[in-house]
């Protein structure tokens, strides 16, 4: 039986479409376009909304790339979204994430890093994925005292928010994982 995104996947692209998918392979440095936007560009609109959130919190700001696509890796873990965890295993791959930590991620969603205040970020941004009331001010300080100003601190919750919606929708659609990142989680 074919999934809802294997149906779409066969579907017409166009120009304005293709050009979106343009971006989508420069901003996140893919060398394909990941089936997720392929599933989303059956409906050009909601693409429209869709790709600018991930470009502008995934892609952009003063937390490091590296630290959104762990804390991503370790929500769709949570959220058991097989398509987002595989998609940013990935790229954590491609981007140095080690093996180990990745595993961490998946398994227990955290991981012991280099630098404290990554951990303190995945732990805080899967808590507020599990319930987004738990946020505190005694969260802030913590993450103050570690480093992070209130714009980063904003950025990992906007992260959180991300993950969980993202997950959310390639849930919803079953999409399937692309063949490129189940070679790079394999090695290949």
């Amino acid at each position: 039986m074919r999934t809802i995104s294997g149906i779409i996947d066969d579907g017409q692209v166009s120009p304005e479409i293709d050009e979106t998918f343009v971006k989508i392979r420069k901003a996140l440095k893919a060398p394909f376009t990941p089936n997720f936007f392929r599933v989303w560009a059956v409906s050009p609109e909601s693409l429209k909304g869709i790709w600018p959130v991930m470009n502008h919190i995934l892609t952009s700001g003063r937390v490091s790339r590296r630290l959104k696509e762990m804390i991503f890796v370790a929500i769709s873990s949570l959220k058991d979204c097989h398509y987002c965890e595989a998609a940013h295993h990935a790229f954590c791959l491609s981007i140095g994430v080690t093996p180990d930590q990745i595993e961490s991620l998946i398994k227990n969603y955290t991981t012991d890093t280099a630098d404290p205040k990554e951990k303190a970020a995945i732990d805080f941004a899967v808590r507020l994925a599990k319930d987004s009331h738990s946020s505190s001010e005694q969260d802030f300080e913590s993450l103050r005292k570690l480093g992070f100003d209130d714009e980063e601190i904003m950025e990992i919750i906007a992260m959180s928010g991300m993950g969980v919606f993202y997950n959310h929708l390639a849930n919803a659609t079953k999409i399937n994982i692309d063949d490129g990142f189940t070679k790079k989680i394999s090695g290949e």
